[in-house]
């Protein structure tokens, strides 16, 4: 499987987490018309993911534990029985999920408030 990069994504105010697009064609590259693919509803258009649900601590660990997993994933589409042991098979803090396309912000080094305070996501160990 090619390199994801590592993406944010938020479900509302003051929750943004790491995660990676696993789908090679996922929702931006197919949207239903007329409309942006960000605007279309999300019924049945999400995208799997890979996400990080570790403490915000240890958020500075995400980026490499997610492009590893990335790197492993049986190439798509998987039947349900490849994904179920690939999800048994990830390390504690990751979990294979789908999300629809306008809860992922972009690329996670870009986060809103990661400008401003870095020391809140990224504690030094």
């Amino acid at each position: 499987m090619s390199a994801h990069a590592v993406q944010a994504a938020c479900y509302g105010i003051g929750a943004i987490y790491p995660v990676v697009i696993l789908d090679e064609v996922h929702r931006w590259a197919r949207p239903t018309h007329p409309g942006l693919p960000e605007r279309q509803p999300g019924t049945g258009h999400g995208m799997l993911v890979l996400r990080w649900t570790g403490p915000q601590g240890e958020h500075a660990a995400a980026p490499g534990l997610l492009a590893a997993a990335a790197a492993r994933a049986p190439a798509l589409p998987a039947s349900g029985g490849e994904l179920l042991a690939y999800q048994q098979s990830l390390p504690h803090g990751l979990y294979l999920t789908t999300l629809p396309a306008e809860l992922v912000l972009g690329p996670w080094e870009q986060r809103p408030g990661a400008a401003c305070a870095p020391g809140f996501l990224h504690r030094s160990a």
